[in-house]
């Protein structure tokens, strides 16, 4: 496990309901192939799929944590042949809330009250500023009831995988965020994007 990062406790059955619930806001933009993420992904924590060890080289962080969200998410079928079961794509996020100190961010002091969100597509390949990622992320303050929506994209130094983020102003409290959206692979050679089925993190800030 990285330095600076927090232990992943296993999901319960009970995320499947998270998954559900999530897909409840009609702001998430939801194709045909997000509904076969969501079924994979439902599959994976029900079956109870180990999570993937995996912790982007493109986040430094040398003060604070990494939160896990609650479970790995999947883009069914969007990967090049030989990238394991159908071709999915894992999606992993996490969550960094001040007082933090990242030194491959722009800005790489967190403060309180803020929260730093990344989202790694595992074996899609190298994002850049320009390719125009479509993943968002939404949140609720529950302590304040403060509420937001934000983008992700490609602020920290480019890696192999592609590892979108965002610094948000949530205030302090617990947040319920769920990051969505779908990742273009840019050695796809004309595949899909991999559209993935909303993942939901719970972050002490």
């Amino acid at each position: 496990m990285a330095a600076g990062e927090a232990r992943a406790v296993p999901p319960p059955l009970g995320d499947v309901a998270a998954v559900r619930a999530a897909l409840q806001s009609a702001a998430m933009p939801i194709s045909t192939r997000t509904a076969q993420s969501i079924t994979t992904t439902i599959e994976r924590i029900a079956a109870g799929t180990p999570r993937y060890n995996y912790f982007p080289r493109s986040v430094h962080l040398v003060e604070g944590t990494a939160q896990p969200f609650l479970y790995d998410t999947t883009a069914a079928d969007c990967l090049p042949a030989g990238f394991g079961e159908q071709n999915d794509s894992v999606g992993i996020a996490r969550a960094i809330a001040g007082p933090a100190v990242d030194e491959n961010l722009p800005v790489p002091v967190i403060p309180p009250g803020k929260v730093n969100v990344f989202f790694s597509g595992m074996n899609t390949a190298m994002s850049s500023p320009l390719q125009g990622d479509l993943v968002e992320v939404a949140w609720l303050n529950l302590t304040t009831m403060q509420s937001g929506r934000a983008p992700l994209y490609q602020e920290r130094p480019a890696d192999y995988i592609v590892t979108l983020s965002n610094t948000l102003e949530t205030g302090r409290g617990t947040i319920v965020f769920v990051v969505f959206g779908s990742i273009l692979d840019n050695t796809s050679r004309a595949l899909p994007p991999c559209d993935y089925a909303p993942v939901v993190g719970v972050v002490q800030a």
